[in-house]
Order: structure tokens, then sequence, then C-alpha cells
């Protein structure tokens, strides 16, 4: 049988506090904070993606401890 469970981690892209234009990303659970990206992005997109990486890896050590 297979139980499906939903991931429980969410990411978050938001404009940068600390540098107007830019973006950061984070990785939350429970709505605490895991991860955050450790330097801004000039995009969005760029921030996104990069955060996804980092969602990827986090989902699959989760999965793996299941």
């Amino acid at each position: 049988m297979i139980i499906f469970k939903p991931n429980p981690h969410k990411l978050q892209v938001k404009p940068s506090p600390k540098e107007p234009g830019r973006f950061d990303w984070a990785i939350t659970r429970d709505d605490v904070i895991v991860r955050r990206s450790v330097r801004s992005f000039g995009s969005e997109g760029a921030s996104e993606a990069n955060g996804d990486a980092a969602l990827r890896e986090i989902t699959a050590r989760w999965q793996d401890a299941r």
C-alpha cells in the first residue's frame, strides 16, 4: 500500500530587505525557516531556481529519512 505524504517544506521568494531590487529565498517547515539563501539574486526567477535546487535536496533527505 502506498501512503502519500505531502512535502511539509515550502519555498518562499521575497524581495531582499537589505539589497533593494534583489531577491532572497527561504525554505520553511511548519513556518520555521530551515534554510535560506546565503546571497541575494538579481531576479526573482534566478532566486527561485536556486531555491528550488535547495528544496529538492532537502526533499530528497526528508524522503530518505522516512
